[in-house]
């Protein structure tokens, strides 16, 4: 009796599962923990035919049977059903299994079988899901793959199945983890194909090895709303692909290395340097900047290094051929970078304690510039931060002019005067106190025009949209710090340089570092929000100045209140704007944005004074690093005299570019 029962009971069952839709149905109900509204579950199983099929025809079937449970919630699956459910799963396993073989070739270049539960562990490992819906999405997969005639997978194929099944159910953020970082094959062929004399072999893999990092950094250590910020064009990064790594510039005071070398060598290497050591000592110094090298992006910077360094080719019998090798390693230290770029910056005459005619009377430097720069003219040069009194500007025609800017003419040397008590390194970033060194953390740039688009020329909204992207910032900085931490912390080079060189815990360095914060767009800001450029009228004056006030008065009260170090600091010339930042986010029917890195635009129709008079306002409000860049043709004599009336203006920095001496 009971055998005819559960006989007529089980055709009851099968005939409720004869059709496709109900074991849909008992398959979506299994892998939910909760029970799931009518509307829902069609949605889920129907998609978008929701017209085709009578949905609750199929749910009272499966609930006569009882299969499925209903409630006030919704629906959900009996213990029953789940029981049975489970049974076709396996019989579908069998069947998939005995219909074909797929073979997977894996990320590690070998072949295997595949196996639903190395996705299960995937998903669940690698992509942070749930157990239940690991196991709910591996079915999925393995499901599409069956209908399928793949015999023959690769990894990325593989996981191109599961994100498209984690899309459809609304997992992006689990797609997002698990998304793997590469550069497209169609680019790498245009890279491998390069005809470019300088894109050797190395700099192809380390441009591939810099996608990865940035991919990395974007997709994987910065959070989403960050990372959007520069994947919009909103912000500017610099050096993308070590961002995450090491800090953007380093400031040393040169006394700090001799000392260094002193105490290593058991010799004063401030008193007379015998000749026949001098060499050496060069090997030395050439050899501590190497180990720095590995910890900076944009530039290392030496304070005093005539006074501390070049002091010790003062010997009479230092030969040229001593100028010669020390010039020729450092500019082959400056071009280890492979990018066309100068990643050396050296302080000359910082604190005064040479002669007042330093470049007439000191033989020593005379050489080194003659070395340095006039016999290596096509090289990429070191920057050179030089202390120039008026006095001497007024003296001979063979000057400092005549080695830098008629024969270089390349921008590759800061000017200020004998007042300044502080340096610029290459990013235009003030170093505050030249006795101490610093760590210059980073770099980040706000796009103003952006904000100007937002605001539609609404004052308050402009204010406000700035003040958040200002927070953006600092958060930026937070994660940078951590990031530069966590990855220097455990490396012995590192410690070492902190604790036997510069005396400081190796921590220290990055926690008590200078963050830079600047800006971009300034002048194409200001003409979209107030109708007319800042340079032509007192209202637009106003507001940039405003704009500028706002950014700094934040920065000051965040230092306050979190004993930070961040300073407001000008744009620089450098290939993260070449003049044109876009990003990428190009408008259809809309020429990409054309940014200038200068304060004042260059169609300024303003007289030289009165850019001088405006810029001073700007120098006293970006207290952080400002820098006049002025191109003249014009004779010798017009630019003493430029040079007297900027200094005598008190204008900080200055560079002189593209001019000529007749």
């Amino acid at each position: 009796m009971d055998t005819d029962k559960n006989q007529s009971l089980l055709e009851k069952q099968l005939k409720t599962l004869g059709q496709k839709i109900r074991i849909d149905i008992l398959k979506k109900l299994k892998n939910v923990q909760s029970p799931i509204s009518f509307s829902k579950l069609q949605k889920d199983v129907l998609g978008h035919n929701l017209s085709s099929v009578n949905l609750s025809f199929h749910l009272n079937s499966l609930k006569e049977s009882e299969l499925i449970i209903t409630s006030d919630e919704g629906y959900s699956i009996s213990l029953l059903g789940e029981k049975i459910i489970d049974k076709i799963l396996s019989i579908e396993e069998i069947l998939n299994n005995q219909k074909k073989t797929i073979m997977i070739r894996t990320s590690k270049y070998s072949k295997e079988l595949f196996d639903i539960s190395k996705i299960e562990e995937y998903l669940v490992n690698e992509g942070d899901l749930e157990r239940y819906l690991a196991k709910q999405i591996s079915h999925e997969v393995e499901e599409r793959l069956s209908k399928t005639n793949i015999e023959y997978m690769t990894a990325p194929l593989m996981r191109e199945f599961i994100n498209v099944v984690l899309l459809e159910n609304g997992l992006e953020e689990v797609r997002h983890r698990l998304t793997r970082l590469g550069t497209p094959p169609f680019e790498v062929f245009q890279l491998f194909n390069s005809k470019e004399k300088q894109f050797s072999p190395e700099t192809l893999i380390k441009r591939l090895g810099s996608d990865v990092s940035e991919q990395f950094l974007l997709l994987n250590l910065l959070p989403k709303n960050l990372a959007d910020l520069y994947l919009s064009g909103e912000i500017a990064l610099l050096h993308l692909n070590y961002w995450s790594l090491r800090p953007l510039s380093i400031y040393l005071n040169t006394k700090t290395l001799i000392d260094y070398l002193s105490k290593k060598n058991s010799i004063n290497l401030q008193n007379d340097v015998r000749r026949s050591e001098l060499n050496n000592i060069i090997s030395q110094f050439l050899d501590i900047l190497y180990q720095f090298k590995h910890f900076y992006s944009e530039d290392l910077l030496l304070g005093e290094f005539n006074t501390y360094f070049l002091s010790c080719f003062a010997s009479p019998k230092i030969k040229p051929s001593h100028f010669n090798i020390l010039s020729s390693q450092l500019l082959r230290f400056n071009t280890l970078f492979n990018d066309g770029k100068s990643h050396l910056s050296l302080g000359f005459n910082n604190s005064g304690k040479t002669s007042e005619n330093f470049f007439n009377n000191s033989q020593v430097d005379a050489e080194f510039y003659n070395s340095m720069f006039l016999q290596n003219k096509d090289r990429v040069r070191p920057l050179l931060l030089s202390n120039i009194s008026d006095k001497y500007l007024l003296d001979s025609k063979d000057s400092l002019l005549k080695y830098y800017i008629a024969e270089t003419n390349k921008g590759d040397l800061f000017l200020y005067d004998s007042n300044r008590k502080n340096l610029l390194n290459s990013s235009i970033i003030q170093i505050p106190d030249i006795n101490n060194n610093i760590i210059v953390l980073d770099k980040i740039l706000i796009n103003l025009h952006r904000i100007s688009e937002v605001a539609k020329q609404n004052d308050d909204r402009f204010l406000e949209v700035l003040e958040n992207k200002l927070n953006s910032v600092f958060e930026l900085f937070n994660y940078k710090e951590e990031l530069v931490i966590k990855k220097l912390h455990s490396l012995k080079q590192w410690i070492f340089i902190g604790s036997e060189i510069l005396n400081e815990h190796y921590e220290d360095l990055i926690r008590k570092s200078l963050k830079s914060i600047s800006f971009f767009g300034l002048n194409d800001a200001i003409l979209n929000h107030c109708g007319i450029e800042l340079d032509r009228t007192e209202n637009s004056k106003k507001f940039a100045f405003n704009v500028l006030s706002l950014m700094k008065e934040l920065i000051e009260e965040t230092n306050q209140l979190n004993g930070n170090n961040f300073v407001l600091s000008q744009p620089h010339y450098d290939s993260y704007l070449k003049d044109t930042w876009h990003n990428g986010c190009l408008k259809l029917n809309k020429e990409r944005n054309q940014y200038s890195s200068k304060l004042i635009r260059s169609g300024s129709k303003l007289s030289i004074n009165k850019r001088i008079s405006l810029f001073k306002k700007f120098q006293k409000i970006i207290n952080g690093g400002t820098l006049f860049i002025e191109k003249i043709n014009t004779d010798e004599l017009s630019v003493y005299e430029l040079l007297k009336n900027l200094f005598k203006s008190e204008i900080e920095f200055i560079s002189i570019k593209d001019c000529f001496f007749e």
